[in-house]
């Protein structure tokens, strides 16, 4: 298991793309998991992620293996148990990270 990332949209709202995390295998189990309670979703691409509690903050990487890069105009909606946290973004671990705005984001 790793801790992985998508960003995904529903059907009714296709422009607002909703941040689903979890420690997965393969990526595609978080879309089925989306979709299993939301119905089919248009994916926008993922990567994994480092979630520090302490310091609150949460940094996403790189690609998905199975969709592709996450294309962050996407991160609309994000989990209200992350409320508070930081988001960063960075291509690689190797790269150093920029904060993401997160001004107009939905906490659900």
């Amino acid at each position: 298991m790793h801790p992985k990332y998508i960003l995904i949209s529903d059907a009714k709202t296709p422009r607002t793309g909703t941040f689903v995390y979890g420690m997965v295998g393969l990526h595609e189990e978080l879309r089925d998991q989306f979709e299993k309670t939301h119905g089919y979703g248009k994916m926008h691409g993922g990567g994994w992620y480092r979630k520090d509690d302490a310091k609150r903050t949460m940094t996403l990487f790189g690609s998905s293996g199975d969709f592709g890069p996450a294309n962050l105009l996407f991160l609309n909606r994000i989990p209200a148990e992350l409320k508070g946290y930081t988001f960063y973004y960075s291509p690689g671990s190797n790269l150093p990270p920029n904060e993401l705005d997160l001004e107009d984001v939905e906490w659900f």
